[in-house]
């Protein structure tokens, strides 16, 4: 579940107080469903019984608006702390889950590689495994290096496994000697890792188990099991997460953030929309979970001064088929759109928006290459050459 090196680098933040929240959406959301482009006529032409109303949506302006489930993030949009990013995607796209989610978060679609984007930064200075932290049972590629990877935490307490005795044990594990062989000093890293997190961690999620920074009811109290199983749900990709999934993870990062941990990135997650079928209703469940969440994250956080400096970016592995199917759902597509939000953003549109008069085998063509986003971050929140860790140069744009 760990790995890296040891450094700990002591117990503050970045120096700055920037922190980046990656929320990662399984299963390809619907764009088109989720930022409207209700006064565009080949919309409704082209979406059939799955347009949505346009007395429904919630305006944003230049004929867009978002899905009525969304109340959160328009507030954010008209406090000027949402930018939406458009037409993002990359050259030669394909309809696979696993290939498309590879791509983004390996942040190399020309060729197959082991390492995630922000693996690599953490590859680059040995850094502590408190550097990036997911939310979940795995540690996602995108956290994943060559020889360093992110923290992986439960959404629950942090507990070491095996017994009292054997938990005595990991420090005796996590010493190194001159000469050892390489496999024996790996494994003896990766108990010094988990002593690492366990240490500097454990103690703000037992302070904080029962506390609900996003006052959200429900959210940040729900069992263990419940959201463990939950998890698993959603970094399969498939299915439809439990209730209050998302609130829960953003729970536990705000807690973490206010309690002054260290960490610098964090991953969440949500899965359950690949809507081959019955899109509405799932949509309605989802969208508004997200809406809920990211809104009343960046709303606790931005009331505390240690947490006014987070920066939310929400993405997914590829867009749906503009046309819907016969299943009242929608089927596997190109470009999408990238929401910012954040009181360090300037919020507004980015991005040229894809055309829906001319299409690609029924797609929606990318206008925004997705690097461009992650060289914004890497730059802007991260402070460090995108080009070291994105195999070139990409434009950057000022949403934050």
């Amino acid at each position: 579940m760990f790995g890296g090196a040891s450094d700990t680098r002591g117990s503050l933040g970045p120096s700055d107080g920037r922190r980046l929240v990656l929320v990662t959406l399984y299963g390809g959301n619907d764009g088109l469903n989720t930022l409207v482009p209700y006064e565009n006529p080949k919309y409704a032409s082209g979406r059939g019984s799955l347009a949505l109303d346009p007395s429904t949506v919630l305006p944003l302006g230049d004929g867009y608006g978002l899905h009525p489930a969304m109340p959160g993030l328009k507030a954010l949009w008209d406090a000027k702390k949402l930018a939406i990013v458009q037409g993002v995607g990359f050259a030669d796209p394909n309809y696979s889950h696993f290939e498309s989610m590879d791509i983004w978060q390996s942040g190399v679609p020309s060729s197959s590689v082991s390492t995630g984007w922000l693996g690599r930064w953490l590859d680059a200075d040995g850094a502590s495994p408190l550097r990036a932290v997911g939310i979940g049972p795995t540690t996602p590629v995108l956290l994943t290096g060559e020889k360093v990877q992110g923290a992986s935490i439960p959404a629950g307490p942090l507990v070491l496994p095996g017994s009292a005795p054997e938990q005595a044990l990991y420090s005796s594990l996590a010493g190194t000697t001159m000469g050892e062989a390489l496999l024996l000093s790996q494994a003896a890293q990766s108990n010094a890792d988990l002593l690492v997190v366990d240490h500097q961690l454990g103690p703000i999620l037992d302070r904080t188990a029962t506390s609900d920074p996003l006052h959200l009811k429900g959210s940040a109290s729900s069992s263990t099991s419940q959201a463990s199983g939950a998890l698993a749900i959603a970094n399969g990709g498939g299915g439809l997460s439990s209730p209050d999934v998302l609130a829960t993870q953003l729970s536990i990062v705000a807690n973490l953030i206010l309690a002054g941990a260290p960490t610098e990135v964090y991953s969440v997650e949500l899965g359950g929309f690949d809507t081959h079928a019955d899109q509405a209703p799932t949509q309605i469940t989802l969208l508004g979970e997200l809406s809920t969440g990211v809104s009343a994250f960046v709303d606790a956080l931005g009331a505390d001064p240690r947490g006014r400096q987070t920066v939310v970016v929400v993405y997914t592995e590829f867009g749906r088929r503009v046309t819907g199917n016969a299943s009242a759902g929608s089927d596997h597509g190109w470009a999408n759109m990238v929401f910012v939000a954040g009181d360090p953003v300037r919020g507004g549109w980015y991005g040229e928006p894809p055309s829906l008069s001319t299409l690609s085998d029924g797609n929606l063509v990318f206008t925004t290459d997705f690097r461009s986003v992650y060289a914004t971050l890497f730059d802007q929140i991260l402070g460090v050459d995108p080009s070291t860790f994105l195999q070139g140069r990409f434009p950057t744009m000022p949403f934050v």
